[in-house]
């Protein structure tokens, strides 16, 4: 289904793209190494800067290297065995999408090679659909900027698609899921998806990237959430994902399948992602 027909926003703002390795540690030698961090030397390195990206990096695209988390690591509801199986991982965001495209050819032809696997995921950046100025105020006004790696050493993919019974809403039906529920007397039932993560707005950089064929599709995600935090802050991440998946207070859930919780540690090159 495509974005118009859901009363969905169908502008494109920008690309995000997740490159999953498979790859035996130690395999890359100093001079693999070398040629992955020559092939970023055009995009901005994420590890190191604070704050929200100018506009002349996004236009030249920026990188983030990761290494896994095994140990935080969830299986979710969608098998996903290229995510899983990756002990590392390379996160590219940018407004446009030929120098993510140029930067992946160029990792594959270091990688493969030394008989390694690129699993890519990923998708694209939009407007918001479900956000009146009130819920922005709500969601984003206060919302946590980003940091270098420094401060917020953990970064989490997790990605997700409707049921078809989503998708074969109304679309106000779909929005009312996102929001609270009240009974008669006006106490709150439900919390809803908003409330859910209320917690979490101060202390918890997201991103959200949707499918770019469209929705309700048998192969990929419909949306990619990524997060970035203080490792101080895993508790918040895990409280508001288990508010999240409380299908009581949070009915949405009933219509949510997950695909892996990929936990990683954010670091500034390519030695240190697979070492």
């Amino acid at each position: 289904m495509d974005a118009a027909s859901l009363n969905l926003t169908t502008k494109v703002l920008g690309y995000g793209r997740f490159l999953f390795v498979e790859l035996e540690p130690g395999t890359l030698d100093s001079a693999a190494v070398e040629r992955i961090e020559h092939a970023a030397a055009e995009l901005e390195n994420a590890h190191f800067v604070d704050g929200h990206p100018d506009a002349e990096a996004m236009q030249r695209g920026r990188f983030q290297f990761l290494r896994h988390e095994p140990d935080r690591f969830r299986q979710g509801d969608i098998d996903d065995p290229g995510v899983a199986s990756s002990s590392a991982a390379i996160r590219l965001e940018g407004d446009l999408e030929a120098p993510l495209a140029a930067f992946e050819q160029q990792a594959r032809a270091v990688i493969e090679p030394l008989g390694g696997v690129v699993h890519v995921r990923g998708g694209v950046r939009k407007d918001r659909s479900y956000t009146s100025h009130a819920m922005s105020q709500f969601a984003y006004a206060h919302a946590l900027a980003p940091a270098s790696g420094a401060d917020h050493r953990i970064g989490v993919y997790l990605p997700q698609r409707k049921t078809p019974e989503w998708w074969a809403m109304d679309f106000m039906r779909r929005e009312s899921l996102f929001l609270p529920r009240y009974d008669d007397d006006g106490r709150m039932v439900a919390e809803g998806h908003a409330r859910a993560t209320t917690e979490g707005i101060p202390h918890l950089v997201r991103r959200l990237y949707h499918h770019a064929d469209g929705y309700g599709l048998d192969h990929g995600y419909d949306f990619t959430g990524y997060f970035e935090f203080a490792e101080a802050r895993a508790d918040v991440f895990d409280a508001v994902m288990q508010r999240l998946r409380d299908r009581r207070q949070n009915p949405e859930w009933n219509y949510v399948r997950e695909g892996p919780e990929w936990w990683g540690r954010r670091v500034g090159s390519a030695g240190e992602a697979f070492e």
